[in-house]
């Protein structure tokens, strides 16, 4: 035993009990307790603020997939009547250009003309009238009433002809026709003649009627108008109204009609 507590060791140092010490490292470093809860507190609302922004992200999602469906879903529905519809307009238009066409068509080959009535020549042949209480107790009058188609390849006929004659606005006698047909560029003279017995005048009528006598110039209105009808072609009709309005003014003593106005005294058609 003495032997052995007389041994000294050469290395000391390494018999001896190391002082162990704890050093933490920086990263591994333990926060205090108040820092590390409001870290978590922290960490946890933006898991949460994350989660309903995800949430909020696919309901948005969801709703406008929603919205895109219900639109194309009437979009695919609505779309046959759609379709219809564009048919039907452009199949319209279509016609419209096509009927355009041959009406066009139609007028370049015939080159219609409104056919019309003129007057040619009138008579005052009696009138017979009393001042005193401003009655006609006889009148007579005689026109010739030319009725033209001036078209080259179709007749014209004239139907419901009625002709009036007029003092100052006082229908005197009536001139009328059955319907008639007049050949391509060609005319046909209607001789009239009629005669009226106790037309009365009213004031304005009678005071004209004195002024004329009294001049020796008798106006009188020749007015009316005809239907006139003609076809171009194998489908297209055609009809107007050709309407007259010509003033005469006649010589008293009855006699002939002083110079008409041709112009004038020519039918019209709108």
């Amino acid at each position: 035993m003495d032997m052995y507590r007389s041994i000294r060791l050469p290395f000391p140092s390494l018999m001896r009990t190391p002082s162990l010490r704890y050093q933490p490292s920086p990263a591994r470093s333990k926060r205090p307790r108040h820092e590390m809860r409001a870290g978590d507190s922290r960490m946890e609302a933006d898991r949460h603020h994350h989660e309903r922004a995800a949430e909020a992200g696919a309901g948005h999602h969801r709703h406008g997939r929603n919205r895109r469906r219900y639109p194309d879903d009437d979009r695919q529905r609505s779309s046959p009547l759609v379709w219809m519809a564009v048919i039907l307009c452009t199949l319209l238009a279509i016609g419209i250009i096509v009927v355009g066409a041959a009406v066009f068509a139609v007028y370049l080959i015939y080159k219609p003309h409104m056919p019309y009535m003129v007057v040619t020549n009138a008579y005052l042949q009696q009138l017979d009238y009393s001042p005193a209480d401003g009655v006609i107790r006889d009148i007579q009058v005689r026109a010739d009433v030319l009725a033209r188609n001036t078209n080259s390849k179709v007749n014209a006929s004239f139907s419901s002809f009625n002709i009036d004659v007029k003092f100052h606005g006082t229908t005197l006698l009536q001139l009328r026709a059955e319907t008639f047909s007049v050949a391509r560029e060609s005319s046909l003279t209607l001789p009239y003649s009629g005669a009226s017995r106790g037309a009365k005048l009213d004031l304005a009528g009678m005071r004209a009627m004195e002024e004329a006598l009294r001049s020796r110039v008798v106006p009188i209105t020749l007015s009316g108008k005809a239907r006139t009808r003609w076809r171009m072609g194998i489908f297209l009709k055609v009809a107007f109204w050709t309407r007259l309005n010509c003033p005469l003014s006649f010589s008293y003593p009855p006699g002939s009609v002083m110079p008409i106005d041709h112009d004038t005294c020519r039918s019209r058609s709108p």
